[in-house]
C-alpha cells in the first residue's frame, strides 16, 4: 500500500476529491495543508470550520460504519 501524505492542520483545511486513486479508492486531499485521505483510514478529515466536508461524507457513506447524527 502506498503511504499517504499527512501534515498538521493549519486552519486552512479544505478537503476535496482529486482525480487520483490510491489502491483503487478515490483519493481526497486538503488544499490547505496537502494531507491526503482515503475512506479506509482510521481518522476522518474535517475542514477549517470543524465540519466534515461533503466529499468526505460521500466517501464515508460507502462504508457501513458511518452513521453520524442527523444523517
Amino acid at each position: 500500500m502506498t503511504r499517504l501524505a499527512v501534515h498538521a492542520c493549519r486552519s486552512l483545511c479544505s478537503w476535496h476529491r482529486t482525480r487520483a486513486e490510491l489502491d483503487g479508492l478515490p483519493l481526497l486531499a486538503c488544499r490547505g495543508c496537502g494531507s491526503q485521505w482515503v475512506r479506509t483510514e482510521p481518522w476522518t478529515p474535517v475542514d477549517h470550520t470543524g465540519r466534515i466536508p461533503d466529499d468526505v461524507r460521500a466517501e464515508l457513506r460507502r462504508t457501513t460504519a458511518f452513521h453520524p447524527e442527523g444523517d
